[in-house]
Order: structure tokens, then C-alpha cells, then sequence
């Protein structure tokens, strides 16, 4: 018996260990991608569609992010006002959609308490790997749900391949302890590996309201590029390699 259709907004649940670094930085860096998060009406109707929260395997609940996070988020243009950490639990793990983790460590954390949510759960670096040939035209022009769904569907059908690869390639070092440059380093970390499916769902959406964009005149596509793939944006709205 298939398990009933999940409805609601899609939600993305990111996990470290405390919730004070590496997951709230992930938060507030996917939810930048979006436009109606950061107060434009071209997209108001995603807010209600999308949910982006965070949580840490062995987090306190309440504690503040830590300074350096929220420095980062503020130089990005971002507000981690009113952030506090929680606990990861069962709960919310079943809410979610599409569980991101730091590292493979954390991964199978959330499987031990929920393991319904094994196919729904990668690190973060795993999911931009697994993902990274996903194009804008494989994915539902519409609603956030469809197209979030096919996403994590190409990401599973692609880890079904068994193709392994080194821990460090998917996992995200805890800077907690070190200084503002290896909280610089981590947060870059952290926008590489979310631009390749957070720009694609946030275009998906963005091409249901305001039709596809026009490509530039005169622009060549780079070598292996169809004619039919996304550009990948950062979340400041500039195309990137």
C-alpha cells in the first residue's frame, strides 16, 4: 500500500548538531532564493508554499545563532533576528519534505529516528551533487510542491547508482570552534552547494508568475550547455558557472 500524498507547504528541514551554525546558515541561504522572502510581490504566493527551518541533532532549544553566523547572514543582506535553536525530532522530521544534513554523521541520525524518511534524506553537498544534472525543463512549471518532489526524486534515482564517493566531499566541517574565516569558508560552502537545486526550484516558481526570462542577445551557451537548461543564479540574481 503506497503511503498517502503529502500536501501543505513543501518543506525543507536543515540539520547540523547544535543549530547554531552550519544549519541556520543553510536556512536563511535557501530562503534567500526566493523572492517573496525578501519582501517582492512577484512571488508573494511561495510563502505559502515553502517552509525552510532547521534543527540540530543534539541542540538546546532557545540558544541564540552563534555571532559569526548571524555576522555572515547580515553582510549577505540577510536577518537572523528571532532565530533560536531546536532539537531535532521524529516530528519534525515527518513534516519535512526534504531533509538536508552537514554531514553523512547527521544523515544517519534523522534515519535512525525516522527511517520512513531514508529517501527524502542527504547532506547538503550530496543533494547539489546528485542534482547537478537535473535541467529547469525536467522539472513541473507551477506550484513549489511538484517541482520539489521531482527534485528529490532525480536526487534518489541518482544515489540508486551506488556511485561512492570520499566524506569530505559531502560533508560540511563545524567551524564552531574557529575563528570568522572558517565560518566565511563554511558559509561559501553552504552557497555552492545550494545554487544548483535551490536556483532551479526558485526559477520553476518564479517562471509560473512572471513567464521565462528572455535569453540575453547575442549570449553563447557554454560548452555542454542545452538549450533547454537553467542557468544556475546565485540568490543575488547573477548567473554563475
Amino acid at each position: 500500500m503506497s503511503a498517502p500524498a503529502r500536501t501543505g507547504p513543501w518543506t525543507v528541514l536543515m540539520v547540523c548538531t547544535g543549530n547554531l551554525c552550519r544549519s541556520p546558515l543553510a536556512q536563511h541561504l535557501a530562503a534567500a532564493y526566493f523572492p517573496a522572502r525578501r519582501g517582492s510581490s512577484v512571488a508573494a504566493g511561495v510563502a505559502q508554499q515553502l517552509a525552510i527551518a532547521s534543527a540540530g541533532v543534539h541542540a538546546r532549544a532557545g540558544d541564540a545563532m552563534h555571532r559569526h553566523s548571524a555576522e555572515l547572514l547580515r553582510a549577505r543582506g540577510l536577518d537572523p533576528t528571532g532565530f533560536h535553536s531546536r532539537r531535532l525530532t521524529p516530528e519534525l522530521v515527518e513534516r519535512s519534505d526534504l531533509v538536508l544534513c552537514a554531514t553523512r554523521e547527521h544523515r544517519s541520525a534523522v534515519v535512525t529516528q525516522c527511517p520512513r524518511a531514508l529517501r527524502r534524506t542527504f547532506t547538503l553537498r550530496e543533494f547539489a551533487r546528485l542534482t547537478s544534472a537535473v535541467r529547469l525543463a525536467d522539472l513541473p512549471i507551477g506550484p513549489v510542491r511538484p517541482a520539489g518532489e521531482l527534485l528529490v526524486a532525480a536526487a534518489l534515482r541518482a544515489r540508486a547508482t551506488g556511485r561512492i564517493v570520499p566524506a569530505e566531499l559531502d560533508d560540511l566541517t563545524d567551524p564552531i570552534d574557529e575563528g570568522r574565516p572558517r565560518f566565511e569558508a563554511c558559509a561559501s560552502m553552504i552557497d555552492d552547494a545550494l545554487t544548483g537545486p535551490m536556483s532551479l526550484l526558485a526559477q520553476a516558481c518564479q517562471v509560473w508568475r512572471t513567464g521565462p526570462t528572455p535569453e540575453p542577445a547575442g549570449r553563447v551557451p557554454r560548452q555542454g550547455e542545452g538549450g533547454d537548461r537553467a542557468p544556475r543564479v546565485s540568490r543575488h540574481g547573477a548567473e554563475v558557472g
